[in-house]
């Protein structure tokens, strides 16, 4: 009775890893913009993009952002660009100091540009591209549902050869 019930638990388990291993891995992302040192007092990040170490970034939904600020300078990042008729609705880090960050999940998919609050030509771009759930590949590649079917073929004939009769 022992062997049966070893067997159970061996089958089970193998069942449960192989639905784990066939199950596409959905976990989100902590991307890293740094506001680079020098940006607050010239306009000269402005004219060569550089502002912001990564100024456009893609994304998927679920996905953070955390900018660093490596200025010597306070920033405030609000979305929008500088002198649209609303900003902020989206997010407002409100002051970020010198060696501090300020982090932000974005959960819809679209283009977000964003700008500092007081030095204006600061501008960057994220881009949430929508999920493509047809071109999910699961954990473990095309060969997760083989190995599966391996598994409990395996177990089913280990259990016969083991049966207390």
């Amino acid at each position: 009775m022992s062997h049966i019930n070893q067997n159970h638990i061996c089958l089970a388990s193998i069942v449960i890893i192989g639905i784990v291993a066939t199950v596409p891995s959905s976990f989100a992302l902590m991307f890293q913009v740094s506001i680079i040192p020098g940006s607050g007092p010239s306009k000269f990040c402005a004219e060569t993009a550089t502002c912001f170490n990564q100024s456009i970034l893609n994304i998927s939904p679920g996905d953070t952002v955390m900018w660093t600020n490596n200025d010597n300078m306070d920033h405030t990042l609000v979305d929008g660009l500088p002198y649209a008729a609303q900003r902020g609705a989206i997010f407002d880090s409100g002051v970020i100091a010198p060696g501090k960050t300020y982090s932000f999940t974005f959960y819809n998919a679209g283009m977000y540009k964003y700008s500092d609050k007081i030095d204006r030509w600061m501008v960057g771009e994220i881009n949430v591209r929508p999920i493509q759930s047809s071109s999910a590949v699961p954990e473990f590649g095309s060969i997760a549902v083989s190995i599966l079917a391996v598994s409990i073929v395996s177990t089913i004939v280990a259990s016969k050869m083991f049966r207390v009769k």
